[in-house]
């Protein structure tokens, strides 16, 4: 669940957008802002077993302040393997908190900024676990804007009463600003697992983000490096 730093067009309404396809972002919403955003991602043929999957969420937020930022996701997810039917259904829903702990006033804003996400979802799949997620990001952006450099580390527990799992996200990305307000550059996104119950799998790849006014979309393609063949991801989303 998603944010594009306004890097392209300072003079443009904050938003929670990301010029990244898998890596969050480090802006947030302004006070009693909001915004609309939707996303789809595929993992196709994801060891061991050939898994292929294709979610589609999308998510309400509004900016509680100038640094903090609530959201309401919900997923739908299709499933398929080499050993069961294919399925389609309501993955989950949740709550979900960022805070950017500095100001993203065009004045005031530092090069690096800082953000924190904590998100708790409930599985609709296995209705006795508790999904949580949380992410460290932050990213550094050259005083023109035209070079942005992100890091995000986030970690994904499902938990309860008969299950657990645990697993790391690791990410890094670069963006440039290509053309007016099209950033094009590429990332690094992976999931490995703590423990046997899920295989781990990393892809990289190119990606590319557009803005034209309240609208914005961004999208990646990853190539797997390890355990996964590939992993496509776009967004977008419009504020009001």
């Amino acid at each position: 669940m998603i944010a594009l730093a306004c890097v392209c067009a300072p003079a443009i309404a904050h938003a929670g957008r990301t010029p990244y396809g898998w890596l969050f972002g480090t802006e947030v919403l302004p006070e009693r802002g909001a915004e609309v955003i939707t996303w789809i991602d595929e993992q196709n043929d994801r060891s061991p077993n050939d898994i292929r999957w294709t979610r589609w969420g999308w998510s309400g937020l509004v900016g509680v302040t100038d640094q903090l930022m609530l959201g309401l996701p919900i997923e739908l997810l299709w499933r398929d393997n080499a050993s069961t039917e294919p399925s389609f259904t309501w993955q989950r829903y949740g709550l979900e908190a960022r805070y950017r702990f500095v100001s993203q006033d065009p004045v005031d804003a530092p090069p690096f900024a800082p953000l924190a996400r904590v998100a708790v979802y409930r599985d609709i799949l296995a209705r006795d676990q508790v999904n949580v997620e949380a992410d460290l990001v932050a990213s550094t952006t050259t005083e023109s804007g035209s070079v942005m450099v992100l890091a995000d580390v986030g970690f994904s527990g499902h938990f309860g009463k008969d299950a657990t799992h645990t697993e790391v996200r690791p990410g890094l990305g670069v963006s440039f600003r290509a053309v007016g307000d099209l950033r094009v550059g590429a990332e690094v996104y992976s999931e490995l697992s703590l423990d046997s119950k899920k295989e781990s799998w990393v892809v990289v790849g190119p990606n590319a983000a557009w803005t034209q006014g309240r609208f914005w979309l961004s999208a990646s393609f990853g190539i797997g490096v390890y355990q996964i063949e590939t992993a496509p991801r776009v967004q977008w989303g419009i504020m009001f």
